[in-house]
């Protein structure tokens, strides 16, 4: 059976997969989720076959195929990266012993962009394999790729970071790929796995990530300000850091915002029980608009970081927090 990347969901309960074609980002996505179904399925053990080692596919598999004390179930991961499609697999897929194997699953990635429509070993696959076709998507089809990729976004703000990521990163999805795990380490913080990686982080100028954020929601740009100065001329390589507690902190105001339960956004959020009334004051004149913008002046800022936008990061920085200070003034 043969399908397109994008119409690659469910594994179901296939053993034996096949993906074709150049593009590197679709075939780890596809290969991810292959693995952790086959995981899934009891299958743990996973040998990894470069195309210079394929000498060893016939003693590996009779090892395994053959009902042994010791018999495991057992991922022959096999990786052609280059060249016409190697013969001593298509003699591997040609015997239909193999699928017939209950312990073997088999994840075959080739750079190979198509495959023949005849022959015993795409025959034997097409029969009891699935082929996952990953080559270069058209515009359409990225577009709706990447619109999967965001989908933990909130509806309002897809069109903004959606359409932002797009256009610096077209036909680029390692680019793309890039700024997604930025947003989801933004918008998904309230994953533990987050948390600890921020409060521990010291800065040049002996300030912590966790004090940082305590300067913004108590309102004291004036220090932030002095603390973002300080970094700019002693630690110019660590603003990614910054980055992501100014992104935190707008990203919980903003939810905060739209929402009917503003305490309950915030804790959905991630944000401390001893901070919700310092972010409810913080918030108290402000309006949902205004932090929109800013959300989309943090893509911008980090974009302009990883040099795919021309500006000056730290004068940037700088900008956002006078911004957020506008936001939140007392009286408008």
């Amino acid at each position: 059976m043969k399908v397109n990347f994008l119409n690659f969901s469910d594994p179901k309960d296939q053993k034996h997969f096949l993906l074709t074609g150049g593009e590197l980002i679709l075939k780890q996505d596809a290969v991810e989720g292959i693995l952790n179904h086959l995981n899934n399925s009891g299958f743990i053990e996973k040998i990894s076959i470069y195309q210079d080692e394929l000498d060893a596919i016939q003693e590996i598999i009779s090892r395994n195929i053959g009902g042994s004390l010791f018999q495991e179930n057992l991922i022959l991961h096999i990786r052609h990266t280059s060249g016409k499609f190697p013969e001593k697999i298509k003699s591997l897929l040609e015997d239909n012993n193999i699928f017939k194997s209950p312990n073997i699953a088999l994840v075959i990635e080739t750079s190979v962009e198509k495959t023949p429509t005849s022959g015993s070993w795409i025959k034997n696959f097409d029969a009891h394999g699935l082929i996952i076709n990953c080559s270069k998507l058209k515009l359409m089809e990225e577009k709706i790729w990447l619109k999967r990729q965001l989908s933990f976004l909130p509806k309002d703000l897809l069109p903004i970071f959606g359409g932002a990521i797009f256009q610096n990163n077209e036909s680029n999805l390692l680019g793309q790929k890039n700024e997604v795990d930025l947003l989801k380490l933004l918008f998904l913080n309230k994953d533990e796995t987050y948390e600890p990686k921020t409060d521990h982080i010291i800065f040049g100028s002996g300030i912590t990530a966790f004090e940082l954020e305590d300067l913004l929601i108590n309102r004291d740009f004036n220090k932030a300000l002095m603390t973002i100065n300080f970094m700019r001329e002693h630690d110019r390589q660590n603003s990614a850091p910054i980055i992501w507690i100014i992104a935190k902190v707008i990203n919980a105001c903003l939810e905060s915002l739209k929402a009917s339960n503003k305490k309950t956004a915030l804790v959905n959020s991630g944000v401390w029980s001893s901070k919700i009334s310092l972010y409810l004051n913080l918030i108290k004149h402000a309006k949902v608009k205004e932090f929109l913008s800013l959300n989309e002046e943090i893509l911008k800022i980090d974009l302009v970081n990883k040099g795919l936008m021309k500006a000056e990061t730290w004068e940037q920085i700088e900008r956002v927090i006078l911004r957020l200070q506008d936001a939140t003034a007392l009286q408008h």
